[in-house]
């Protein structure tokens, strides 16, 4: 079983605006359309069982209609689609409390999209009422898509929300701070903390990728493409190729994923 635990896709409707929006700003063509038969088609070409489709409202007045995607699209044969939060939705607790009843696994936070610092304390409560429901958290960690002056969510601001929610499952995408490798291998490999290795294992040395997997240990690391902006296919094959060891690379591909996810 692979599972790949950062995609992105959206409705039909929407997919064609949004992803001329985020491909007339990005650093990487994007490999399908955006759609959710597109990514389907993706994971059969790559042999990927399930995908964990990470949504981001990135204004407040999203969250309904995103949530509402999430448990539609959660329906599908291969998909465990996540919803999204913004702090400054007056409405959040009823939403959380409407993915919690929909039976969705967890919240994708993306602070450079959505707009806020990922320590700033006015998200703390969200963080701890989302904790407490037994909901993952995602964030995005580190460089993006899109160059910006300053980034919101850094591997050592990342780090402080780990620490002050010990206990809460919390993912940090792009092995916790895409392009940031010296603060990874600081902050984030010490941690007991998840991360994805979408943008992150391609971009290390394979002496790094060894001393991150010494440093993290095996059992908190999930295998990730953040397609369409990578090729799925490409991505499973790479990481077979980084990989040698069979037991550990089970792991990534799914057995750390179906834990996690609770499957």
């Amino acid at each position: 079983m692979i599972i790949d635990f950062h995609t992105h896709c959206f409705t039909d409707a929407l997919a064609p605006r949004a992803m001329a929006n985020l491909s007339a700003h990005s650093l990487y063509p994007p490999h399908y359309d955006g759609t959710l038969g597109g990514l389907k088609y993706s994971m059969k070409e790559a042999g990927i069982d399930i995908s964990v489709i990470l949504n981001i409202a990135t204004a407040p007045h999203q969250c309904v209609k995103v949530n509402d995607w999430a448990i539609a699209s959660n329906r599908e044969d291969g998909i465990v689609s996540f919803g999204s939060l913004h702090p400054d939705y007056p409405g959040w607790k009823e939403e959380l409390e409407r993915l919690k009843r929909s039976g969705v696994k967890g919240v994708k936070f993306h602070p450079d999209f959505q707009g806020f610092f990922v320590g700033d304390k006015k998200a703390y409560e969200m963080y701890e009422k989302i904790a407490e429901n037994d909901l993952i958290m995602v964030f995005h960690c580190g460089h993006d898509l899109v160059i910006r002056k300053e980034y919101m969510c850094e591997s050592k601001a990342f780090a402080r929300v780990v620490k002050d929610f010990q206990g809460a499952e919390i993912v940090g995408a792009h092995l916790g701070g895409q392009d940031m490798w010296d603060d990874v291998f600081e902050y984030i490999a010490p941690l007991d903390v998840y991360v994805d290795t979408s943008f992150g294992f391609k971009f290390l040395s394979a002496a790094d990728i060894r001393r991150f997997i010494e440093l993290h240990g095996e059992d908190k690391i999930l295998f990730g493409t953040d397609t369409p902006w990578q090729r799925q296919a490409v991505e499973v094959a790479e990481m077979r190729s980084f990989i040698e060891d069979k037991i550990l690379l089970e792991k990534i591909f799914s057995g750390n994923g179906k834990s996690l996810l609770g499957i």
